[in-house]
């Protein structure tokens, strides 16, 4: 993976363990054994349950704090913390993208496009200003045998139908990005 592609997936493993504390899934966690990874669950899981309550400029700001925070762990540790989050995380991030391509399938050709360049844009603009873009937090060096018992775990929490309207969907974004004379976004590789 590609330093875009691991910034990706962080943000949305960010966003995905929002989700998870609403829906109780944190409740009864064992946490790891390494202390400073154990630390940094106990943390996340605290935040979350302050979640609901919180505006979506506090839910940012807290989640920046533990991203930071993440970040003075050691490549290890984040890969820790990241796997022990995948189980729920990745049925939980699919479903949530398989209910937004269906909406985008059944909107007009004009409403897709429109809706096309807004997310391309935002993407643009996080990158520019370095919210989205660089690699930041996620592991470079990622040993392939590792890379392939995640891809292979990745099939088990995911459906074939989720997985080929995952493939789609870049390949649609990626046709508009071409339009605009932009550059493919990177594809994950993991299914």
């Amino acid at each position: 993976m590609n330093n875009r592609a691991i910034s990706a997936v962080a943000a949305l493993v960010a966003a995905c363990l929002i989700w998870a504390w609403a829906f109780g899934w944190f409740e009864g966690k064992q946490y790891s054994a390494d202390p400073a990874v154990a630390e940094l669950e106990k943390e996340r899981d605290a935040v979350f349950a302050k979640m609901p309550e919180m505006t979506e400029d506090q839910r940012r700001e807290q989640g920046r704090a533990l991203q930071q925070k993440a970040s003075g762990l050691t490549p290890e540790q984040r890969m820790a913390l990241f796997e022990s989050s995948m189980p729920f995380l990745v049925p939980m991030f699919m479903k949530r993208f398989e209910n937004e391509y269906d909406k985008y399938m059944a909107m007009s050709p004009q409403e897709q496009r429109k809706e096309l360049d807004k997310r391309i844009d935002e993407m643009e603009s996080r990158t520019a200003s370095g919210n989205g873009g660089g690699g930041r937090g996620g592991p470079r060096d990622i040993d392939p045998k590792k890379v392939e018992s995640i891809r292979k775990k990745m099939l088990d929490w995911t459906t074939p139908d989720q997985r080929a309207k995952f493939e789609n969907g870049i390949q649609i974004m990626n046709d508009r990005r071409h339009q605009r004379g932009l550059p493919p976004m990177p594809r994950p590789g993991l299914f």
